[in-house]
């Protein structure tokens, strides 16, 4: 059995699904599942989303197939998270869940599914953890020869690898007579070459039924439109503002000024998750539009909305790169920073029409 680690806000998510997608292709013989417990005790951002967002599209083959609790514990030898929330039953609407058959309990984990208070599964997370500390102790020598952490740069418990090669290497040759356990984002390009289609497929958004996005994506699709993203928030927090780096104007007027000697009267739609930063330090650039409205559970449209657009401008942030990724639009460019994290490039993009700035 092969589980993946699924965390973090959508895009990564995205990646992550994606990944988990490339290994049930690669290993069809094998149990491919996914950890979901991450989810339980965190809801950065807005919580698991994959489900909510594209599980609901009915022409969408998009389909996780979550661990058990006790596949997960056989396979890491510690105690997961038992305990999953009510906010993870539709994004928290639990009327609705019931209504529609969607509670549900896990058969053979002795725990039920979903019918717990973001409170328990939070206090279990941090009380799991001293137990497995103990435990751990009896089974890293058994367990930890078959985890691949991408976050902690081990392969076979091993520090001194040579990166992403030697990731890449290691994930397409698995032994699968025993099982793994696989932590990472797994953003680089190798893991989607010759799929991007594919997961197009699995990507597809619900259908814009309000008045206010029904109004833009009209104004999307009927002119030059160039989406921008300004990602700020917590790239501009404490916890993680030496991390990563809040792309500054220099960027920006680099990638505009590139778009309009090639694009006839571009109209550019700005998206951001700080609207007012966008008002006052935007001011230079001409025919454009802030796009505001989409918070919580409908963060996502605004990445539906950039999608539809016939260029893209984005940030550092795998959420405008998988707005990117979905424009399917022939002739599309996308421009992307040259800056990643504070401590490393980015990687060079192949996908046609993408150019680094």
């Amino acid at each position: 059995m092969i589980i993946v680690r699924f965390t973090s806000g959508l895009g990564n998510q995205m990646f992550q699904y994606s990944f988990y997608r490339f290994l049930k292709t690669l290993y069809k013989d094998t149990e491919v599942k996914a950890d979901l417990t991450w989810f339980y005790a965190n809801n950065d951002h807005h919580g698991y989303e994959l489900q909510r967002i594209f599980g609901s599209n009915p022409y969408s083959p998009f389909e996780v197939e979550e661990a058990t609790k006790r596949e997960i514990f056989r396979v890491t030898g510690v105690i997961p998270n038992l305990f999953k929330p009510r906010s993870m039953i539709t994004g928290g609407n639990i009327r609705s869940a019931l209504d529609s058959g969607s509670l549900s309990f896990e058969p053979g984990s002795g725990v039920g599914s979903g019918r717990y208070s973001d409170f328990t599964s939070r206090a279990f997370e941090k009380i799991r953890r001293y137990p497995n500390r103990v435990i751990r102790e009896f089974t890293r020598k058994k367990r930890e020869p078959y985890i691949i952490d991408q976050l902690g740069g081990q392969i076979n418990n091993e520090d001194n690898y040579d990166g992403s090669n030697d990731l890449y290497d290691k994930v397409t040759s698995l032994d699968v007579s025993k099982d793994w356990y696989i932590i990472g984002f797994w953003i680089e390009e190798k893991y989607l070459n010759g799929r991007l289609d594919e997961m197009r497929q699995h990507f597809r958004f619900p259908a814009i039924t309000d008045e206010i996005n029904g109004k833009l994506e009209k104004e999307i699709t009927s002119s030059n439109s160039v989406s921008l993203h300004i990602r700020r928030g917590d790239y501009i927090s404490e916890t993680y503002e030496d991390m990563f780096e809040a792309l500054g104007r220099d960027y920006y007027e680099g990638a505009v000024n590139y778009i309009k000697e090639r694009v006839e009267d571009p109209k550019f739609f700005i998206f951001s998750d700080d609207s007012d930063f966008v008002r006052r330090e935007f001011e230079w650039l001409d025919n454009k539009q802030i796009v505001t409205g989409n918070d919580g559970d409908l963060s996502f449209r605004d990445m539906q909305l950039m999608s539809m657009c016939k260029h893209n401008i984005i940030a550092n942030s795998t959420f405008s790169q998988w707005a990117a990724l979905l424009n399917d639009k022939e002739g599309h460019m996308t421009l992307y920073p040259s800056t990643y994290l504070k401590d490393s490039e980015n990687e060079m993009k192949y996908f046609d029409g993408w150019i680094m700035i």
